[in-house]
């Protein structure tokens, strides 16, 4: 979406009046709405003045006699201007009422602003609300199922439950719980760390420590400190917390994936003082954990953004209450540079800017790295790493054992026997790998091909699972013939709980190769990509010398050359000679043809734009809805942000981001998580949900990593591809986004993909591939970038021949907001948007679509398809 306007819609008014009376401010929300913007917006209010000021001259502002740091202005693209005001560690009571003083600023025509007092009230702390027991108990489940042991040496956890914690790091107060941006909650309530300490456990908290970082810095504590400290108890808790969302990229720099200065001197001087240390990692994303070994940190939990239970959630595995049962969806390598990827992708270093998603560059990201991508890199060229794919700890121990196998061809069947072998309850991922026979394409040494989690299992108890893995789980893209094949040669199948923790669980042969699939070569790029190849690793590896901001362009470039797809499946209608309603479809579906055939231009074309969004100040906060032609007595079409909630003003259910969602490996959870989002969606007025969120986990940096799931695509879509599931069937329409490879926030509608085909098909759309073999979803939407020389809103190859002929997607297809900066609208709707977002009431984007009809760059059956398709879906949730 565009980000300013989000951001406007946050707004009280325009009025650029300074607030008299009372501002209100949210403790809980201390990253805000404005941080998608700037990080340096962290836990700052917004302030509007009179008159636009001089930026130059920044004011003082003092609280109750305590001076602020310093502010910052920011000024739209409209003009309007705010002043963000840092308040956090400042304002830190619930429901209070704070005087500030604002002097010394001056507005642009030199005048010094008179000495004011303004009155600021912290709002009161959220309580659960009665009713939504059953949805809250689902989001504690799924944070709970979502947290990650990464180390627990000496069994230092769990804890005992009446422990004294020495907490240490400004992430006991600042625990985030969600992303900013699209992937952003607004619960109804949250519990926090804290909150979590001191009323939903018999833990109890330093109270010396608890002052000294409410300030919201990771302060250097004492050695009189520490030792005071020590003498209370001999377990230290270092919390690292970063954010991550929309909008903006990460970097790898200190306070993003390496630790800031005062975090390690501060960790450095913790495990100086205390042998029992456990680190809380509070992170939407990978990040450098180098630290943990190096200061022989014995304990470590990854808890992501753990959604507005989180903080029970992971006080419960702390405190044993809870066994942890969590696998990474991700490799978090040793150092952020040993990924291949990483050297073709945007990173704000060696005095590189940092790139906002509107930024007017072009970029170019060449994807050298191929197929070598996560576990399928560090596996195959082994190489270490600090955590892999697929592990995490438990309290207790599973026996692991593969009790048949048989390969009939077109299906490989798997026994495994699982048993709770310790002495406690707890869950087990079993995880199924292939190693393929080398051919003429080069594999990789590892593949996901299967999955599945045990149920909770008491000590001495065993569950059976059985797998039914189809052929085309073992297949590779060879693009010289098409097709999806399977090589000749030994495949050798492993089971275990990681990648790293695999037995051998039965091997079959091919004595030729087989096709198991043929297609058609399509989004093919328009230049040679150069690959990493096991043949010649350092003669391949990566340079990113191709990839980067593109000096002195302003247009995409190269182009490709793209198949046009015609259409020949002509509308069925039911002849009738009346004027038939939209209400008269509802009843009656078989009219659906005769209703779009009696449209004019004009009206398809205005069907086609979204009646732009409802940010502003007196709407529910809707990403769009659809244009109601009034004549046809229309009904509401609403849709909404949520990968992890209802993205609306009215508070609602705030579940684990997506990441920590795969994390459960759970696909009957994820199903539930969005059953519930269907059924909060729905209270709302909300009839489509905009998620799942399914870009690969190419890079850690990327802005929007907790919005999606994992670096494998079969994991990935098999999760995204439940969560759809269970929105859809319980009434409320989905929508994967983003097509296709839209992996970084970086200048993104400006940000070119360049791959090769088979990278394309067995990473990038495999995820989509396989979430709609699971479920069918009313929508997808198209990213802001190109890849391979096309924007994707605009390329027909991949809409019409990848996802309509060889996925069998039936939805609509919509663009990403504001994509119509970059692409052209007429090209998009030719190519099979149904949807231009998020438009306007007027004809500023119609009028195109209309002219593009009568020049003949849009084929009127092309337009009246897409418009059947998105009344289709309307359809289904107007009943």
């Amino acid at each position: 979406m565009n980000t300013e306007q989000s951001m406007l819609s946050e707004i009280e008014n325009k009025t650029r009046v300074v607030t008299m009376g009372e501002i209100t401010y949210d403790i809980d929300d201390f990253d805000g709405p404005f941080s998608m913007l700037n990080r340096s917006f962290i836990g700052c209010l917004s302030i509007p003045f009179s008159k636009r000021m001089n930026e130059e001259v920044i004011g003082k502002v003092s609280v109750e006699g305590t001076e602020l740091k310093q502010g910052t202005f920011y000024s739209f693209t409209d003009g309007f201007q705010l002043f963000l005001l840092p308040v956090i560690g400042v304002l830190s009571e619930y429901d209070k009422t704070y005087s500030a003083l604002f002097e010394g600023f001056v507005d642009e025509d030199g005048h010094m602003m008179e000495l004011q007092e303004i009155t600021i009230k912290t709002l009161p702390k959220k309580l659960p609300v009665p009713g939504y027991e059953k949805h809250e108990a689902k989001a504690l489940e799924t944070a709970r199922e979502g947290i990650v042991l990464l180390k627990n040496e000496n069994d230092l956890l769990p804890l005992k439950k009446t422990q004294l914690l020495n907490v240490f790091g400004k992430g006991l107060f600042q625990f985030r719980l969600g992303a900013t941006g699209a992937g952003r909650i607004n619960p109804r309530y949250q519990i926090g760390m804290i909150t979590a300490i001191k009323e939903y456990s018999n833990l109890t908290l330093n109270p010396e420590l608890e002052t000294l970082y409410q300030s919201g810095i990771d302060i250097l504590p004492s050695e009189q400190v520490l030792n005071s400290a020590y003498e209370q108890s001999d377990i230290a808790v270092i919390t690292i917390t970063r954010m991550t969302g929309e909008n903006i990229d990460n970097s790898a720099v200190k306070g993003e994936f390496y630790l800031t200065d005062e975090e390690e001197a501060m960790i450095q001087a913790i495990s100086g003082t205390f042998s029992k240390t456990i680190a809380i990692i509070n992170t939407g994303y990978p990040i450098d954990v180098s630290w943990v070994e190096k200061y022989k940190i014995k304990a470590c939990v990854y808890c992501g953004y753990p959604g507005m239970l989180g903080g029970k959630a992971l006080v419960e595995i702390l405190d044993g209450r809870v066994n942890p049962s969590a696998k990474l969806p991700d490799t978090w390598s040793v150092d952020y540079y040993d990924n291949p990827a990483s050297k073709n992708f945007y990173n704000a270093v060696n005095g590189n800017p940092v790139l906002y998603s509107d930024a007017p560059h072009f970029i170019d990201t060449y994807y050298e790295e191929d197929i070598f991508v996560g576990y399928r890199y560090y596996e195959t060229f082994k190489k270490e790493v600090a955590y892999p794919f697929g592990y995490g700890l438990s309290y207790t121990t599973f026996d692991i054992e593969v009790t048949g196998f048989q390969y009939e061809g077109n299906t490989t069947q798997l026994n495994v026997k699982v048993t709770n072998i310790g002495s406690v309850p707890g869950k087990e991922v079993i995880q199924i790998f292939v190693k393929e026979p080398d051919g003429k394409i080069e594999k990789a040494s590892k593949k996901l091909v299967a999955f599945s989690k045990t149920n909770m299992l008491k000590p001495g108890e065993t569950q059976k699972i059985a797998f039914d893995i189809q052929e085309q789980r073992f297949t590779s893209y060879d693009s010289d013939t098409a097709s999806w094949i399977m090589e000749k040669g030994t495949y050798r199948i492993y089971a275990g709980n990681s990648v790293k923790q695999l037995v051998s669980a039965g091997v079959f042969e091919l004595n030729e190769d087989k096709i198991i699939r043929k297609v058609t070569n399509l989004m093919q790029p328009p230049v040679e990509i150069p690959t990493l190849s096991k043949k010649a690793p350092e003669g391949t590896y990566p340079t990113g010398e191709l990839s980067g901001i593109k000096q002195g362009v302003n247009e995409l470039e190269p182009t490709a050359i793209r198949k046009k797809y015609t259409e020949t499946d002509l509308i069925q209608t039911n002849e009738t000679s009346e004027f038939i309603k939209y209400t008269d479809v509802i009843v009656k579906p078989e009219l659906l043809g005769a209703f779009i055939k009696q449209l004019t231009i004009e009206e398809l074309a205005r069907l086609s734009v979204c009646a732009s969004h409802g940010w502003g100040m007196h709407e529910k906060g809707e990403a769009g809805r659809v244009f109601l032609l009034e004549q046809y007595d229309m009904k509401d079409f609403v849709v909404a942000d949520g990968n992890h909630g209802v993205n609306v003003k009215k508070p609602n259910i705030g579940m684990p981001a997506s990441v920590n969602l795969c994390s459960t490996f759970n696909t009957e959870l994820a199903y539930e998580v969005g059953r519930v989002i269907a059924e909060e969606a729905k209270e709302h007025g909300v009839h489509m949900i905009l998620a799942p969120g399914m870009n690969l986990h190419r890079n850690p940096l990327n802005g929007r990593h907790p919005e999606y799931f994992s670096e494998d695509p079969y994991l990935a879509g098999m999760m995204a591809g439940h969560m759809s599931k269970g929105l859809e069937e319980n009434g409320v329409s989905s929508c994967l986004k983003h097509t296709v490879a839209n992996n970084c926030e970086s200048a993104r509608k400006r940000n070119q993909s360049l791959m090769t085909e088979r990278a394309l098909r067995e990473l990038y759309l495999k995820s989509f591939e396989v979430a709609i073999e699971v479920h069918n979803p009313d929508a997808i939407m198209t990213g802001y970038n190109a890849v391979n020389g096309v924007f994707t809103a605009e390329d027909e190859e991949m809409i019409q021949g990848i996802f309509r002929d060889e996925f069998g997607f039936e939805g609509f297809v919509m663009t990403d907001w504001n994509s119509y900066d970059t692409a052209d609208i007429v090209a998009a709707v030719q190519a099979g948007n149904s949807w231009m977002t998020p438009g306007s009431r007027d004809n500023t984007f119609v009028t195109p679509i209309i002219e593009g009809i009568q020049d003949g760059k849009i084929d009127r059956l092309r337009l009246e398809k897409n418009v059947m398709y998105l009344i289709r879906v309307m359809l289904k949730r107007a009943k």
